[in-house]
Formats: C-alpha cells, sequence, structure tokens
C-alpha cells in the first residue's frame, strides 16, 4: 500500500526529467519566464498530463500544447 501511494505522489528522475524538458520546450515556445506564475500552472498540467499516462516525451508535449491551446480558445 504505501508503495503504491509513493507511486502516485513522486516522479523517478527519469520522469522527472521528462517533465522538465517538455516544462522548458513549451515555456521556451510561448515565451514563458519560468518564473513566472502562469509557468508554475504550466508545471502543474506537465506532471497531471504525465501522471495520466503520457509518459512519451513527444505524446506529452503535444497533450500539453493541445490542452494549452485549448484553454486559450475557450478561456478556461
Amino acid at each position: 500500500m504505501l508503495r503504491q501511494r509513493f507511486n502516485r505522489t513522486c516522479l523517478s528522475p527519469l520522469g522527472m526529467a521528462v517533465c522538465e524538458r517538455v516544462f522548458n520546450q513549451v515555456c521556451a515556445d510561448e515565451r514563458l519566464d519560468p518564473l513566472d506564475p502562469n509557468a508554475e500552472i504550466l508545471a502543474v498540467l506537465v506532471v497531471a498530463i504525465f501522471r495520466n499516462a503520457h509518459t512519451n516525451e513527444r505524446e506529452l508535449l503535444e497533450a500539453v500544447k493541445s490542452r494549452r491551446q485549448k484553454v486559450m480558445v475557450t478561456g478556461r
């Protein structure tokens, strides 16, 4: 049970590296300062999508960009 909880709350070093690369790529593409409060929202989004089985870096990047595009268009 403890191991399952740990797996849901922590990222492996590999998972963290994937999320960091995607975060940095989206920040660069959108010219977003990584220290901006909006970047914190982006970081939460990246990790949430990663945890929902998008562990492949390319798929994760596409899913994050798609979600952010949808938010920009609908305003939600």
